[in-house]
């Protein structure tokens, strides 16, 4: 029995990492029958993954992505994934964000604390985290009429389908249920948008193009849902995993809450040790040898960030956080054509969240007697996030 054979999807849910060791001493690129997926572990293979389209593309078959939410940009290669990434491109750019987003952001995280400050504790993934990103991205997007409970729920329907590797009918019906319904929405916010653009991102899909092509209206739509999904998932779960992070090394909290400037590395080692996204998924296009692998043509790849982030031959005792590490690059929001269209809003919307939190919540600190549970491999984030602080 291989090492990849033996993996279950439990232990990939549960704690990942261990797994992710064994792979890369024993089986770097392995054939795992539990998620029908090779996958590719250490930082070098993975890089080569994300930066060889041409051998390992993104436009697989099938494609949990656009089974999901309808052909996107982050599912396809060529001509029409250029275009599209040339038109989304720019209101995501960090002047744009920070110029759309100024103001409201302080604004909604001082809003958000206001209603639970005065107990001394709370759950943070459910009353700030979630609340936090959801709202935030709604704006931006130009959807404020539309309940942003309905955009989580919708986004906590797809999340199924896009981690349904395995390929399992129940649940795939409630994916699918819940990208009908987010695109029913969509579509009533681009027929207002249509004869009255506004500053929005959807807006500027719907009036703006490259070298004189637009986007299709079921382009706009799929290419909405990856945003809405990455733009919920990725910050809400890393606004509760930097807090955890911080919250169980309680000297490098202390240390962030007296001088700032550490917010910003705070970040970046919490996307190395633990990031959101576990994977970047591609096939091959042609037979093709990796780390003395041969795979065949049209192998499903899982090019595994999560672990690259924690290769040894990349990062020195990579399983410690350590704010004060200055190792280069990590691969959190992958590499290449399909880089994390969304890094720089989730970056900025947990900085910020992060800054504010500590001013409001004086010796905020996790609850003893309600541990972190972390669970997820292709999407990790904590069940919840229980924290105390002096009322």
């Amino acid at each position: 029995m291989t090492v990849g054979d033996s993996v279950t999807l439990d232990q990939l849910e549960d704690d990942p990492f261990p797994v992710y060791e064994r792979l890369r001493d024993a089986e770097p690129v392995s054939w795992v029958p539990a998620v029908q997926l090779w996958l590719v572990t250490r930082y070098e293979d993975v890089r080569k993954v994300d930066l060889s389209p041409e051998v390992f593309t993104a436009a697989t078959t099938p494609s949990t992505l656009n089974r999901t939410m309808g052909v996107n940009m982050l599912g396809s290669e060529g001509p029409d994934q250029e275009r599209i990434r040339q038109i989304t491109e720019e209101p995501f750019r960090p002047d744009a964000v920070e110029d759309r987003m100024r103001g409201s952001i302080p604004e909604l995280a001082h809003d958000l604390i206001d209603r639970f400050v005065e107990r001394g504790e709370a759950d943070l993934f459910t009353e700030f985290c979630d609340p936090m990103s959801v709202r935030s991205l709604r704006s931006m997007l130009g959807m404020d009429e539309i309940a942003w409970e309905d955009l989580l729920a919708w986004n906590q329907g797809m999340m199924q389908g896009l981690a349904n590797f395995e390929g399992d009918p129940a649940k795939q019906a409630p994916a699918d249920r819940a990208s009908a319904e987010l695109g029913d929405a969509i579509e009533r916010v681009l027929a207002r948008l249509g004869p009255r653009p506004d500053g929005s991102v959807l807006s500027w899909m719907l009036h703006h193009g490259s070298d004189g092509e637009r986007m299709t209206r079921a382009e706009i739509v799929a290419n909405t849902k990856l945003m809405l999904s990455g733009g919920l998932q990725e910050p809400r779960d890393l606004i509760a995993l930097v807090v955890w992070a911080l919250g169980a090394h309680p000297g490098q909290l202390e240390r962030v809450r007296s001088d700032r400037s550490l917010v910003r590395p705070a970040v970046e080692e919490t996307l190395r040790w633990t990031g959101p996204v576990g994977t970047s998924t591609r096939q091959t296009t042609r037979r093709t040898m990796l780390s003395d692998v041969e795979l065949p043509e049209g192998a499903l790849i899982g090019a595994v960030l999560a672990s690259a982030n924690r290769d040894p031959r990349r990062f020195a005792d990579p399983d410690r956080f350590d704010i004060d590490r200055r190792q280069g690059a990590h691969l959190a929001f992958a590499v290449g054509s399909h880089f994390c269209l969304g890094a720089w809003f989730g970056r900025h919307l947990t900085r910020v969240s992060l800054d504010i939190l500590l001013d409001r919540l004086p010796n905020l600190r996790l609850d003893p007697e309600r541990p972190v549970v972390l669970r997820g491999w292709e999407f990790r984030a904590p069940l919840s996030t229980c924290v105390r602080w002096d009322p």
